[in-house]
């Protein structure tokens, strides 16, 4: 049916009595395929009926996988009370999760009838209002596509900017960039105030204007005259003028969409086509303008001091053992200075990210940096020599983002702070982070295994190293203890002076390049912005600055010791960032579980004290432990809570938990991990069908890949050997995006999809698998992968024998299955065989681009074979 809102789906489901005698997996699998259908087309959904499932039993089998199911696809199901005489909440009301497609649903109410049916009648009140137009509001801003670029260019080349023998020093100097760059852009686009229809989007141009004009006209017209002709005149106006926005639309979010170049973009771009408001606009509304701004940065600032005062209150004295290794190579005790080839480099590689205390636009900064380059020069090179940061970039803005849009929006423990830093402040810190990442790269001053901000090191390397570890112990009929450590407030509590004695101490940092960190770290403050208004500043004296570039770098610098204190207690660690994962093995046939608690309980106090000293906070609520093991092991094993100390603080196992973005369970199914990728893919796929029709094929294209296939992409090296039945989930979303891509006038609903998945050039699920595997196979052979994942593969041993054949070449050692047949799922062992199978031209290549053209034309072919 058609409302105001849109199209709405209603849609009756029965399952009969018979039917629910007999086993529920024909019909789930029956309903499966039909919501995979239904969720093709456009508009709201509500699904009823009688399913005859229990849904109030929860540990039934049948409830367990008709409620995964509802989860898969986005769905919730609202009824909570008996519909059934008998008892049992048979009779379901289904709709979908996501927030642009749910139905305010209410007076959900159960009715006794006087018929023959043994089931109670189900209403509700369902709203499709309009929303309500707003009034006009005055806005203020600056014509930034007006401003004529070569003039704005001369003026630049006039000023003081390219000055450099007046600037005193890197302070002075920003402070002329700033000013200057401020009056010319003043004097290109001055601030001026107008008046906007809060209704009226970007798109709206003069020509749509004029349109809708016309249109209003003979409306009047229409209703004054009362003639035919003017009843036709009405009529084609308002087709003419349909057409003109629904083309004016379409072109400008084609041309938006065909321009942007990173993810976040494309996610703006998305929500303003389906009218939805992000998360980041979403704020309290109990306060207003500067006094909110105020409140949200006192309590920012309480909740970091309270964490810091506790941890100060709770050192007991108690110095932990010395970790850290005294530095004994040579120095690092002066920056280089930096070239302009290099500049330009620098600036090429980061990520073009607004800031309102930037003094211009960067799309005006990118189009003059020839005429800036000599003041960038002198600031950066001032800046290193030196050894002092400039004091007006040390002041970020920031904006509260709320976490959970459903939670409450007038309680500040639902908001985060994020940083926002000014462009010229990360053009120097990328010049020191190379720097710096040279000299930590030549010493071999990393943790191993630490992932995090590291060239060639990333999430998915990391997954898939705790997973080839915990797999392959779990196969020795072993049992794995993972624990996932959470620090709480973890960037805001580093303490500079221990930081400073670290860089001196472990990592070789003196002179100048010391005493510029040391000026980098002080004196650093924040405000708070909210919808143009702004707090006053608070100025920092601890913490490392979040939203730049060096901060996640000294935060890890800073945490090092802590993969000394888990080999101590015979731990496998592996850090990423401020994310801490734990796990260690042992027997229960021939150990004591009591004795591996203990361990566990002595690594936690020694990592607890050491992150006391140095003030640090482990938070105990949010440490999750599982315990990984063999479904066909001798018995299964349950651990219990982990007592930490005296306190009584206690750690509860949990079935399942989130490391690095990937669900373990207890026996590594991935089940849970599946279904959840299904779900946001899905949800992904419905917004996306909601603006289908504005979209061309390379769009729908370029947004498949950025939203859907970046999810299902996502660390599936660990979704090798995963049985069919949870791969078929994976492929099916696939399917779903190639409908979306043809359209359903090119695809009917009986016709499979294997055509159109080759004319697309899509890689199935499998074969991505591999793709994925195998590329991580050619990087370690290249040099290319840390070297906790290449030490994990072999190369082959050649015998003269071998020497013969050239399809011996560049193969690897596969190594034994066990028994278990577990470890046939880990890296060390299907990589190689992925490798091996592949043919000996594509093992000699390289070049990574070329091997990745290469790799994906064979799997291609060898999908479809062609």
């Amino acid at each position: 049916m058609q409302s105001n809102n849109g199209i709405v789906r209603l849609t009756s489901i029965y399952r009969s009595p018979s039917a629910a005698l007999s086993c529920v997996t024909d019909f789930l699998s029956d309903f499966d395929r039909y919501l995979e259908e239904l969720m093709h087309l456009p508009g709201k959904i509500i699904i009823t009926g009688d399913f005859n499932i229990h849904m109030e039993n929860k540990e039934d089998p049948d409830t367990k996988k008709f409620t995964s199911l509802l989860e898969r696809y986005g769905l919730i199901q609202h009824v909570s009370f008996s519909t059934h005489v008998n008892g049992g909440t048979l009779d379901l009301v289904l709709t979908r999760s996501n927030t642009c497609d749910q139905l305010n649903l209410s007076n959900l109410e159960g009715h006794q009838t006087h018929t023959t049916s043994d089931h109670i009648l189900l209403s509700f009140t369902c709203t499709l209002n309009p929303d309500k137009k707003c009034a006009r509001m005055q806005k203020s801003g600056r014509k930034i596509n007006g401003i004529d670029i070569d003039s704005f260019k001369t003026d630049i080349l006039h000023s003081e900017l390219n000055c450099p023998d007046k600037f005193t020093n890197c302070d002075n100097a920003v402070e002329v960039y700033i000013r200057t760059l401020t009056e010319i852009l003043d004097k290109h686009a001055p601030i001026v105030t107008f008046s906007v229809n809060p209704d009226q989007s970007k798109w709206i141009n003069s020509e749509c204007q004029d349109a809708r004009r016309k249109r209003r006209k003979a409306e009047r017209d229409n209703r004054r005259l009362k003639t035919q002709g003017s009843k036709d005149d009405y009529k084609r106006l308002c087709k003419q003028a349909e057409e003109i926005l629904t083309k004016t639309r379409d072109d400008y979010y084609k041309t938006q969409l065909s321009i942007s170049d990173n993810k976040k973009d494309t996610y703006r771009i998305v929500n303003n086509l389906m009218d939805r408001q992000l998360s980041q606009k979403i704020f309290p509304n109990i306060k207003e303008g500067q006094e909110l701004c105020e409140e949200m940065k006192d309590f920012f600032v309480q909740k970091v001091e309270s964490i810091y005062s506790n941890i100060e209150n709770n050192v007991d004295g108690i110095k932990p053992e010395d970790y850290s290794e005294s530095f004994s190579g040579a120095p690092f005790s002066q920056f280089k200075p930096v070239s302009e080839d290099e500049l330009r480099v620098i600036i090429k590689e980061l990520n073009k990210k607004e800031c309102e205390e930037d003094p211009i636009p960067l799309k005006i900064f990118m189009q003059c940096l020839n005429e800036l380059m000599q003041i960038l020069l002198f600031i950066i090179n001032d800046s290193l020599i030196n050894g002092r940061f400039p004091s007006l970039l040390k002041n970020a803005l920031v904006r509260p983002a709320i976490k959970d849009e459903s939670g409450d929006i007038n309680s500040y423990k639902n908001y985060r702070p994020i940083s926002n830093l000014p462009f010229l402040s990360k053009i120097l810190e990328k010049a020191v982070q190379k720097q710096l990442d040279k000299h930590l790269d030549t010493h071999n001053l990393h943790a191993e295994h630490q992932s995090g901000y590291r060239k060639d090191h990333s999430c998915e390397t990391a997954t898939l190293t705790i997973y080839n570890d915990i797999l392959c112990l779990n196969d020795t009929k072993s049992k794995v203890v993972l624990l996932l450590l959470d620090l709480s407030a973890a960037f805001d509590t580093v303490n500079h002076e221990i930081l400073l004695a670290k860089l001196k101490k472990v990592y070789g940092l003196r002179s100048n390049v010391l005493n510029w960190f040391k000026s980098y770290l002080s004196d650093r403050a924040f405000t708070v912005t909210i919808n143009g208004e702004r707090s006053s500043k608070c100025y920092l004296r601890i913490g490392v600055p979040q939203g730049s570039i060096l901060g996640p770098i000294l935060f890890i610098l800073y945490t090092k010791e802590l993969s000394s204190i888990a080999k101590k207690h015979g731990f496998s660690i592996h850090l990423y960032a401020d994310d801490t994962q734990l796990y260690i093995e042992f027997n229960p046939l021939i150990q004591n579980f009591s004795n591996i608690e203990e361990r566990i309980i002595a690594c936690l106090k020694d990592i607890k004290i050491w992150m006391e000293y140095n003030k640090l906070k482990l938070n105990s609520d949010k440490t999750e432990v599982l315990l990984t093991q063999t479904r066909n092991n001798f018995f299964t094993f349950n651990v219990e809570d982990i007592v930490l100390d005296h306190t009584n603080e206690k750690i509860t196992p949990s079935p399942v938990v989130k490391s690095l973005g990937i669900l373990f369970d207890e026996y590594l199914t991935f089940e849970k991990q599946v279904d959840t990728v299904v779900k946001t893919c899905n949800m992904h796929l419905r917004n996306l069908r909601v603006i289908g029709s504005k979209l061309s094929y390379d769009l729908k294209r370029q947004l498949i890949h950025c939203l859907i296939f970046s999810k299902l992409d996502y660390c599936n090296g660990l979704l090798y050997g995963l049985p069919d039945y949870l791969i078929n989930k994976l492929q099916k979303v696939q399917n779903s995006c190639v409908r979306f891509l043809f359209g359903n006038e090119a695809i009917q609903r009986w016709d499979r999809v294997s055509s159109f998945l080759k004319q697309a050039h899509f890689l199935p699920v499998r074969r991505r698998i591999e793709y994925k595997i195998a590329l991580t196979v050619f990087k370690c052979l290249n040099n290319m992968a840390p070297q906790y994942v290449s030490k994990l593969i072999k190369p082959k041993t050649q015998s003269i024998k071998d020497l013969r054949c050239d399809e011996d070449f560049f193969k690897l050692t596969v190594p034994p299955v066990s028994q278990l047949r577990q470890t046939e799922r880990c890296f060390s062992h299907c990589g190689p065989r992925v490798w091996n199978d592949l043919p000996y031209r594509l093992r000699t290549i390289s070049d990574v681009h070329i091997f990745k053209s290469e790799l994906k034309t064979y799997l291609f072919r060898k999908a479809f074979e062609t």
